[in-house]
């Protein structure tokens, strides 16, 4: 399955922060996890809160199928969806016997 990058902006002017704590996304998130699908689904994300930026890490078939999950869940402002790669730097370190 191909991996995409999603990329957001937060609006630093209008948002609260304590909104972006782990415990508020726990509430706010229901209806994005019910908007997955078997095969399009966000694995991790990060928040910068103090910079107002968000990047996911989604699993999908395309960026379209992407864009038909956030069509079913409002999410915040798409900066860009992009092809990614993960580099597991530990694993990395593990295979070239550095521990």
């Amino acid at each position: 399955m191909a991996q995409f990058l999603v990329l957001h902006t937060i609006d630093l002017r209008t948002a609260d922060i304590k909104d972006y704590t782990t415990e508020a996304q726990m509430s706010m998130t229901k209806g994005t996890l019910d908007a997955f699908t078997a095969d399009t689904y966000c694995i991790t994300s990060w928040i910068a809160v103090g910079v107002g930026k968000a990047a996911c890490l989604w699993e999908a078939p395309s960026e379209s199928a992407i864009i038909d999950v956030f069509a079913k869940a409002p999410v915040m402002p798409v900066d860009g969806i992009y092809p990614a790669m993960v580099i597991d730097w530990a694993e990395m370190k593990k295979m070239l016997g550095g521990g």
